[in-house]
């Protein structure tokens, strides 16, 4: 019998980028087989201008190397799992920019600067891998906001190109835990100081009953508000919640008995 998947997925504009006029520059995907799931989601930097494009194909490449891997079988608590992922990755990347006219290091910077928060879940386990900043929660109460990092400058898959790879983060967990939900370090507008196990797992719940409540869920906290305060005879203006672009997938699942 295989395994039940309620999945959500959803990457939207931050305020500072809808009042620009700018694209969102995060991504997510989804793969679910029959005993085994895949989330990804990926942040492109911010101060590049392709970044939304090497964000979009990073999910595409970390979900495709994972849908392979665990299709055949292999664990998701598997380090070598994740470092053939991050190779296949890499290697994927370089043969595209080898296809490239001009200078392909700079190119590898205006485009392909992006951090990556992947969960993959099988029978026994489930394991979350980051290559930057993001936050990640495994279940109701277990939940960690990832970096920041010095000089605000996280780790990229594009360093390992440039022969500077940074260390990622694997951790894993027993299966039975039920849900995971990742996102990009836009979702730290959210959390605040705050503990993030709260509001990280509110996504799994009401973003999961509906296909499309998750991302109007986000879209909604990156408008600003307004009232109108008859008192004073003014209007009164809220910031939006979320500023930053934002990228969330919330996975759930049922092991069959």
């Amino acid at each position: 019998m295989n395994t039940k998947w309620t999945c959500a997925t959803a990457a939207v504009a931050g305020a500072r980028h809808l009042r620009a006029a700018r694209n969102g520059q995060d991504a997510v995907g989804a793969w679910l087989g029959a005993d085994a799931a895949a989330v990804v989601v990926c942040d492109g930097c911010g101060s590049e201008v392709g970044s939304e494009l090497g964000a979009r194909l990073g999910v595409q490449l970390v979900l495709g190397a994972l849908a392979r891997r665990l299709g055949r079988g292999a664990a998701a608590a598997d380090a070598e799992l994740w470092r053939a992922v991050r190779a296949e990755c890499g290697a994927a990347l370089a043969a595209l920019l080898e296809t490239f006219a001009g200078d392909r290091e700079a190119a590898l910077r205006d485009g392909f600067l992006f951090t990556i928060v992947a969960a993959a879940v099988t029978r026994d386990e489930v394991a979350v891998w980051a290559l930057g900043d993001g936050a990640y929660a495994l279940g109701a109460s277990s939940a960690c906001v990832l970096g920041p990092f010095a000089d605000n400058a996280p780790p990229y898959l594009a360093y390992d190109l440039l022969g500077e790879p940074r260390a990622a983060e694997l951790v894993v967990v027993p299966g039975s835990c039920g849900s995971v939900v990742i996102a990009t370090d836009g979702v730290v507008d959210l959390i605040g100081e705050d503990a993030p196990a709260p509001v990280l797992a509110a996504f799994s719940a009401p973003a999961l009953a509906r296909p499309d409540a998750l991302r109007r869920h986000l879209a909604l906290l990156a408008r600003s508000g307004e009232r109108i305060d008859w008192e004073a005879r003014r209007v009164v203006r809220a910031p939006a919640p979320l500023q930053d672009d934002c990228a969330v997938a919330a996975l759930r699942w049922e092991l069959p008995s």
